[in-house]
């Protein structure tokens, strides 16, 4: 009889542990959960800020829109990728346009296609940044622009949204707009 109500003892703690157990894991995912989501808003925000502030990209930094390709040559070194408007530095998640046609190759927009930006939904752009001033679906992508008219035009490239109502980004474009809205 003792030997029963032993292994009955046993049985409550080991349940009861267990119970315990499964409502602190559920409290660390939360909190784990809190901070993806903190890391992911903080990421959202510098690369708003670096838009709108310096028309540059997380990954660009030192080097913005408008800055001559050459300064990044004579910096980085040359591109592992260089066509006749755009220079690739692929170890650096990064895509440089620029005109061509000019001595010293301005750069007109600056593509950002770094690892990090794919823990980034679009849900989490719009609940930070506000709605876009358009959305479109094309080629397999869904774009997603934001500007101020004056300074910066930011085009978010996500996966396409027919396939995920919550897209992950891909990449997003930094560009230098004139006071007509247009690029530069």
């Amino acid at each position: 009889m003792k030997l029963k109500q032993a292994s009955r003892v046993i049985k409550s703690f080991v349940i009861f542990t267990f119970s315990l157990l499964m409502a602190s894991g559920s409290a660390f995912a939360s909190d784990a959960s809190k901070s993806e989501e903190a890391n992911v808003d903080q990421l959202i925000q510098q690369i708003m800020g670096l838009a709108s502030e310096s028309q540059q990209t997380i990954s660009s930094v030192p080097f913005a829109v408008g800055d001559s390709l050459k300064k990044v040559e004579k910096s980085w070194g040359p591109a592992d990728d260089l066509s006749t408007v755009a220079a690739n530095y692929w170890s650096r998640h990064i895509r440089f346009l620029y005109d061509g046609s000019m001595g010293r190759k301005p750069i007109t927009a600056i593509d950002d296609f770094d690892p990090k930006l794919q823990t980034i939904h679009l849900s989490d752009v719009k609940r930070l940044v506000g709605e876009p001033v358009s959305e479109v679906e094309q080629e397999g992508m869904y774009y997603v622009t934001y500007t101020d008219y004056e300074n910066y035009k930011i085009v978010f490239n996500f996966e396409s949204a027919w396939m995920n109502p919550d897209p992950i980004l891909h990449m997003y474009t930094v560009e230098k707009i004139n006071t007509k809205g247009k690029r530069k």
